[in-house]
């Protein structure tokens, strides 16, 4: 159900060039902003992990050979909390890093950093819906009774979930293309 990945952003730790159409304190400004949005993913993506550890632990193979779901769930209230403790966190730190994205944007920076900070924006928003859905299905689940619901319930979040980490890889892929096709625009450091 929830991927762990590398977050791309790692990429981009290092300096933009600067051109003469671009205030230099600016775009230091903006590398600033997009290091703490990148600490931020890091924290994030470790979180992540521990989440799709619990989320298997959970809803994997323990789930199906419980004979009394009902009690399987009572039993591992505490687990299911942290859980959504960790998916709430995770959605909480994409949109903290989109934000301090979003504030980069505003910034006055060369046009192709510009639209790159524009597409990790909208890439941080989808993967903070991806941890919203969770959410929303964990707690579904748990507060459902009626088998025939629950499976409804999976296969709707597996629909929405897929849906909506395709459009995040799409944009992924979209920030990297515009960082290969810009080197003199990014620079490794």
């Amino acid at each position: 159900m929830f991927r762990s990945r590398s977050i791309w952003l790692a990429v981009l730790l290092g300096l933009i060039s600067l051109s003469w159409a671009c205030d230099a304190g600016q775009v230091d400004e903006a590398n600033k902003l997009v290091d703490e949005g990148n600490a931020i993913i890091t924290k994030n993506n470790e979180v992540i992990q521990k989440a799709a550890a619990l989320n298997k632990e959970l809803l994997g193979e323990n789930m199906t050979k419980a004979e009394d779901l009902e009690k399987y769930k009572e039993e591992n209230k505490a687990k299911f909390d942290e859980l959504v403790k960790m998916n709430e966190q995770t959605e909480k730190g994409f949109n903290e890093a989109g934000a301090k994205f979003e504030q980069a944007a505003k910034l006055k920076v060369d046009d192709k950093f510009k639209e790159y900070l524009n597409v990790g924006v909208q890439e941080f928003k989808k993967r903070a819906e991806i941890e919203k859905a969770g959410n929303d299905f964990v707690k579904g689940f748990l507060a459902e009774k009626n088998l025939e619901k629950i499976d409804s319930l999976v296969d709707e979040y597996n629909k929405k979930s897929l849906a909506l980490m395709k459009e995040a890889d799409d944009l992924k892929a979209k920030a990297e293309k515009i960082i290969k096709d810009n080197p003199a625009v990014f620079k490794k450091s």
